[in-house]
């Protein structure tokens, strides 16, 4: 019998009616003992899925950076994606830029947006070292200004 060992331990309280609380032992046990309870597959789908959209989204994010460190106006675009997820509100961004971009620049920033909107574990520059720096010089380098200064 294979045990399912969390990853953290959280604590949880439950009022449950005396005549119910020997089925909701029992129901507590298989979700906690079994694989493949269906609640435990919904739970393995969910992070297979998160680990998908991150490693996705993180490969899509140093590609991007590659592409800002260019001198075309695609490149431009994308820099100020990127600098608009370090700080939307210095650094705000036109969704129209994005027709602008291929096909291919297009999909990565669908991706980046997807990871960053719905399994932001950090802020895009800390995926890097010494990301702070890079995307300082980021910003100077495209001569971009910060808008909440205006």
């Amino acid at each position: 019998m294979n045990t399912f060992v969390p990853r953290q331990v959280l604590k949880i309280t439950v009022d449950v009616p005396a005549e119910k609380q020997e089925q909701f032992h029992r129901l507590w046990e298989q979700i906690l003992s079994d694989e493949d309870a269906p609640i435990n597959q919904q739970v393995k789908v969910t992070q297979a899925t998160r680990e998908s959209v991150l490693e996705v989204g993180k490969a899509a994010l140093f590609r991007l950076y590659e592409i800002a460190q260019g001198d075309t106006g695609q490149s431009r675009v994308i820099a100020r994606v990127l600098v608009g997820l370090y700080n939307g509100s210095a650094y705000p961004f036109d969704l129209t830029d994005l027709r602008t971009i291929d096909d291919k620049l297009f999909e990565d920033c669908m991706a980046l947006l997807h990871m960053d909107a719905r399994h932001c574990v950090q802020e895009v520059h800390n995926y890097f070292d010494d990301g702070s720096r890079r995307w300082k010089k980021l910003i100077s380098d495209w001569s971009l200004a910060d808008r909440s200064k205006y």
